[in-house]
């Protein structure tokens, strides 16, 4: 979705920092209708992260995370991947890759989005949305 890429380039362009959490939070409000952060897991070649990224009522992944990525290193836009909100069985014994904040902040967001606000970076709750 080109929202997705747009947004992507306008946080890069003011280096606009904090976590893929804070980025689906701004995507999310950006996005009409009622989008849901998911939290799941990014499957690649070998490698299990845990991910998270914004669904649309009509079950599109927008992956905000990934296209901020790319951004900065292009090569991954060739990684094959998959996102996916049950933890793969059949790799139970890869190890999951994970960012040690990301949880925290995702229950917090869904919890008390108030705080969530409050407590983000400045450029985070200065971003426009509208």
């Amino acid at each position: 979705m080109d929202i997705v890429k747009r947004t992507a380039q306008r946080l890069k362009l003011h280096k606009v920092g904090g976590t893929v959490i804070h980025h689906c939070a701004l995507l999310k409000k950006i996005l009409p209708g009622k989008p849901r952060l998911v939290h799941g897991y990014c499957v690649s070649p070998g490698e299990v992260c845990e991910h998270y990224w914004v669904q649309t009522e009509e079950g599109l992944d927008l992956d905000i995370g990934m296209a901020l990525a790319t951004l900065y290193s292009p090569d991954l836009a060739d990684m094959k991947t998959f996102l996916t909100e049950e933890f793969p069985v059949e790799l139970k014994d890869v190890e999951v890759l994970r960012q040690p904040d990301n949880q925290r902040l995702f229950e917090l967001y869904e919890t008390d989005p108030v705080t969530f606000w409050k407590e983000s970076p400045k450029e985070i709750r200065a971003f426009p949305t509208r």
